[in-house]
């Protein structure tokens, strides 16, 4: 079993689904291999059809049963120095490295890996795969799948996004906004700075008033259970100007919120809102075409699962994690799922730490342990999911 994950994960590598790319190459890899065992998939194509999510049910579709989840992107290799080739799919001493090969092409291939067993005992509740595009890049794609997928299906009685968390099972996550404002004022000589508007000073106002406000939210405090235990506003970049000697008439400012659960980001964001619109006006009053524009550059909702939820019981179960369910900092799409009315975890092979980084790899022991988390799950599908998710300790002995 864990040779064929190997060899589908080596392939999945040297596809090249950076965010920046099309993915259909990947795509109809992954509708080959489903082929090959008699499953159809259905695409989900991105709004300029230069992408496309995937999804597939193997079982009956009107009895509730299993999403699982990945994505298909990868980040870029661009400035990293890589001992192997990047898209290579390289085997050595028990690991293979690529691009992807934790974050998260190794946990697509192990479900690639265990479609022939889902097609042999999926009898009483079906397995969905859902495999989507853009998640690197802010989850764009997943939106639109979870849409595609829920009024074709019974409602699914859980889901696992199988991102890199070592085996744990995680219950939790933060939710994440991401903004740019672009700030536009009037250019002139910096001798004479009250003829002009400058942008910069009103995008360094902007950042102060960020700060400010993120030092609100750590003495708001919130919930211990994460690294840090607070909601985080971060800004991420400002750029602007162009000469010392010139008063800039353009500054981008890119900010970040990343909301533990319970902590509202609208409350957040309307007091943002706000504070820009004091700013514009100040602009606008030294020069009347002034302006900011906001654009959202990504957002998602965190997750949530309670540690007592018999869906964290079971996946618990299924990934032969004797400790209790985790939080983690990075965000996922399984708020997604979840906010679908989905019991949603997330759990998979591999390191995080490893992610994005030059010679990512993932271990061949990493790989068995996730697909023996296939075989566990292959050995309920005879059964509906009412048994078993109202009854996840009977799984104690197959774990």
């Amino acid at each position: 079993m864990v040779e064929r994950v190997a060899e589908i994960l080596s392939e999945l590598i040297r596809i090249e689904s950076i965010s920046a790319n099309s993915n259909l190459d990947l795509v109809a890899y992954i509708e080959r291999i489903l082929a090959s065992s008699g499953v159809s998939a259905r695409r989900v194509p991105a709004p300029d059809g230069h992408k496309a999510s995937l999804l597939a049910t193997i079982g009956p579709s009107d009895r509730s049963g299993v999403v699982l989840s990945a994505h298909t992107d990868v980040v870029p290799v661009d400035g990293q120095a890589w001992t192997v080739p990047p898209f290579g799919g390289v085997t050595r001493d028990g690991r293979i490295y690529g691009r992807g090969a934790t974050d998260m092409k190794g946990f697509l291939a192990v479900v690639l890996a265990a479609v022939p067993q889902f097609v042999e005992t999926a009898q009483a509740a079906p397995v969905h795969l859902a495999f989507s595009y853009d998640e690197e890049v802010g989850c764009r794609g997943a939106p639109d799948l979870v849409q595609a997928l829920m009024p074709s299906v019974a409602p699914p009685a859980l889901a696992i996004v199988g991102e890199p968390t070592c085996m744990r099972v995680v219950r939790a996550h933060k939710g994440k906004v991401a903004r740019r404002l672009i700030v536009t004022g009037r250019t002139g000589h910096s001798a004479m700075p009250h003829r002009a508007a400058n942008a910069v000073d009103a995008a360094v106002a902007i950042g102060h008033a960020l700060r400010a406000l993120a030092d609100e939210e750590i003495a708001r405090g919130g919930d211990t259970a994460f690294d840090p235990p607070f909601t985080t506003i971060h800004v991420g970049s400002l750029h602007g100007g162009s000469a010392v000697n010139l008063v800039p008439e353009r500054a981008v400012l890119e900010y970040e919120i990343r909301t533990i659960p319970g902590r509202d980001a609208g409350e957040i964001l309307a007091r943002i809102d706000a504070l820009v619109a004091c700013v514009r006006d100040r602009l606008r009053a030294c020069a009347a075409e002034a302006d900011i524009v906001s654009e959202e550059m990504s957002a998602y909702p965190g997750l949530d699962t309670s540690l007592d939820d018999a869906a964290t019981r079971l996946v618990a179960r299924l990934a032969n994690d004797k400790q209790p369910a985790t939080t983690v900092a990075f965000g996922t799409e399984a708020g997604l799922f979840d906010q679908a009315g989905i019991p949603t975890l997330v759990c998979g092979p591999g390191d995080m730490a490893r992610g994005h980084k030059a010679d990512e790899w993932i271990g061949f022991d990493e790989l068995a342990a996730a697909s023996a988390m296939m075989n566990r799950l292959a050995d309920l599908l005879h059964e509906p999911s009412e048994v078993w998710m109202q009854e996840p300790e009977k799984m104690e002995n197959s774990a």
